[in-house]
C-alpha cells in the first residue's frame, strides 16, 4: 500500500486530485491511502509525529507555512529523502526555489490525468512497488520505522521487540502478524531478521551489525543458509 497526501488550501483541487488518483487505480490491483491537508501546518504536525507519507502532492502558494518552507522541513529537518514530494502551481517561475529540495516533479495547474498517472509510476518504480517503512500502533498512534534500518524483529511475551540500527522498540503484536507484512522482504522467521544486516555467519549463530550474536535453532539451520547462500550468489552476479 502506497500513502499519499495531498496538501493544497484549494479544496476543489484537492478533491480533483483524489479523483484522477482514483480513477487511475480503478482498475488495477494498487492500493493507496490518501489523506487530504489543507495547511501545510497540518502536514507537518503529523510528519513530525512519527506520520509517513510515501508521496506528497504538495501546493507551494500555501499560506503561514508555504511549500518550499515544508519541502525543507521533509528534507532538512526530518532527514527524509524517501518520500517523493510533487510540487504544484499556477506558476512555473520556482526551479531554483526547489532545487535543494529535490522533488519529483513540479506540476503547473490546471492539473491533467495523464501527468499525475506518470507522476505515480514515477513514483512506484522509484519507492521500489512497496512501502520502505514498516508500519505499526502504539494505542492510537500509527509509527513508522524505515526497514533498512531494522536488524530483527523478536518475541517478548504478547509484545514484538523491533531492534533497530539506533533503538529498541516494543509494541503490542504477533511475529505472525510482522511476517506477512514482510514475506516478499529479506527477512527470516527465525529471529525475523534482516539478511542485509547479517556481517558473519556460521552454522549455529549469525552475527548482526551491531554485534550481536544471535543463535540458530537446529530446526531452523538449513533454511537461514540456503537464504545467506542465495543472498551471496546475488552479491557476486551484481558484482
Amino acid at each position: 500500500m502506497l500513502k499519499v497526501a495531498i496538501c493544497d488550501d484549494d479544496k476543489g483541487l484537492c478533491m480533483q486530485l483524489k479523483g484522477m488518483i482514483d480513477e487511475i487505480i480503478e482498475n488495477t490491483d494498487e492500493i493507496y491511502e490518501i489523506t487530504v491537508f489543507y495547511t501545510g501546518e497540518e502536514l507537518c504536525d503529523l510528519l513530525f509525529n512519527g506520520i509517513h507519507y510515501d508521496i506528497i502532492f504538495l501546493d507551494i502558494e500555501l499560506y503561514e507555512i508555504n511549500g518550499v518552507e515544508v519541502g525543507k522541513k521533509i528534507r532538512e529537518e526530518l532527514n527524509d529523502e524517501l518520500t517523493q514530494i510533487v510540487y504544484i502551481s499556477a506558476k512555473d517561475s520556482y526551479a531554483m526555489d526547489l532545487f535543494d529540495i529535490r522533488p519529483l516533479n513540479f506540476l503547473v495547474k490546471p492539473l491533467k490525468k495523464e501527468k499525475i498517472e506518470s507522476v505515480l509510476k514515477t513514483a512506484k518504480k522509484i519507492l521500489g512497488g512497496s512501502n520502505q517503512y514498516y508500519e505499526y500502533k502504539i494505542g492510537n498512534v500509527n509509527l513508522n520505522v524505515l526497514i533498512n534500518d531494522i536488524l530483527y524483529f523478536e518475541s517478548s511475551g504478547r509484545k514484538v521487540k523491533i531492534i533497530s540500527k539506533d533503538d529498541v522498540t516494543e509494541y503490542y503484536g504477533k511475529l505472525s502478524e510482522v511476517e506477512e507484512k514482510l514475506k516478499n522482504s529479506d527477512f527470516h522467521k527465525s529471529y525475523f531478521i534482516n539478511y542485509n544486516h547479517v556481517i558473519e555467519y556460521t552454522y549455529e549463530y549469525v552475527k548482526m551489525s551491531n554485534n550481536e550474536i544471535l543463535g540458530i535453532s537446529q530446526n531452523n539451520r538449513k533454511a537461514v543458509r540456503e537464504k545467506l547462500l542465495q543472498k551471496k550468489q546475488r552479491m557476486h552476479h551484481v558484482k
